[in-house]
């Protein structure tokens, strides 16, 4: 496939109820940008613009990357539409209900102090399953596009299936910890382990940088889809022989990745400081991606000169 046609720009647009849900997250976020900026109110001592902030960014940039998917699946296209529509009104009211707690200056993620509080929360966990089983229904969708380069499709499949796993790591959060166990207060769950919610992080991302922090492994395993196009391209400047195994190493290794610095937050570690456990982690990853990657290509290598 050629790269023209591979990132052709029309193909953003190619289910129109992620499109348009793109082009009015884009939109939500521009609009939210003052409130961030002007608006003193904090909750765990940022803006309470920043959550709908993110949210909104994350979800034009799902909703714009999914559409582009599923304009390779042509097999099914009507289910596929189908299930553009679910995630598009999932995450729209997502969106909505973050936007509307953040308004009123208290938290919508593990908010179950009030009875209202609590159907929100429900609210959020059901679509937001809706997005994940919706995401992987697409997933097992392009397996069947029988017309389509193998290259692409396992490039698809692959990327949509990490990111899936990325979204439903978002599960692990949802538990309450041993102190709001010991101190109930109306919050069941939190980003942080090891500490409160709220502490020192990284600018904007938030990440704690005294403890592990869940939603690194979250981010980087939501951004798979994203970074197995960046490999599919790549694939096309390289000889044939050397894009399966890119395609195949790089993905596997990506979702290594997120499968560390998910180990690493459990244990309570903050990212931006690894210890040497997880520094060896990432030498055996990288260890056992040279040495597959190696193998791949003689392997694809014999098969060219027989």
């Amino acid at each position: 496939m050629q790269p023209e046609r591979l990132f052709d720009l029309s193909r953003l647009r190619h289910t129109k109820s992620l499109f348009w849900l793109a082009v009015i997250s884009v939109v939500g976020a521009v609009v939210l940008v003052p409130f961030w900026i002007f608006d003193s109110r904090e909750l765990g001592g940022v803006s309470v613009w920043e959550k709908p902030l993110k949210f909104f960014i994350s979800s034009a940039i799902f909703s714009f990357t999914f559409s582009w998917l599923s304009s390779f699946i042509t097999k099914g296209s009507r289910w596929v539409k189908v299930a553009g529509l679910f995630i598009a009104i999932s995450l729209a009211v997502e969106l909505v209900l973050i936007a509307a707690m953040a308004a009123l200056g208290t938290t919508s993620h593990f908010n179950v102090s009030t009875p209202t509080a609590i159907v929100i929360w429900s609210l959020m966990a059901t679509f937001i399953s809706i997005v994940l089983f919706s995401t992987l229904f697409l997933s097992i969708m392009i397996l069947f596009q029988k017309q389509q380069e193998f290259n692409l499709k396992l490039t698809l499949t692959l990327g949509s299936l990490n990111t899936a796993v990325g979204m439903g790591l978002a599960y692990l959060m949802t538990w309450p910890t041993a102190n709001q166990l010991a101190n109930y207060q109306g919050i069941a769950g939190a980003h942080a382990v090891g500490v409160d919610d709220g502490g020192p992080g990284l600018p904007f991302l938030g990440w704690s940088t005294v403890a592990g922090d869940l939603r690194v492994g979250h981010f980087f395993g939501l951004h798979s889809i994203q970074v197995a196009a960046i490999l599919l391209a790549l694939s096309l400047l390289i000889p044939l022989a050397f894009r399966i195994p890119l395609i195949l190493v790089g993905n596997l290794t990506w979702l290594g990745f997120v499968g560390l610095v998910t180990w690493q937050s459990l244990r309570a570690e903050p990212f931006t400081s690894p210890s040497q456990l997880t520094l060896t982690g990432f030498g055996a990853l990288l260890a056992v991606t040279a040495v597959s990657f190696t193998v791949l290509v003689i392997w694809q290598l014999r098969k060219e000169q027989k």
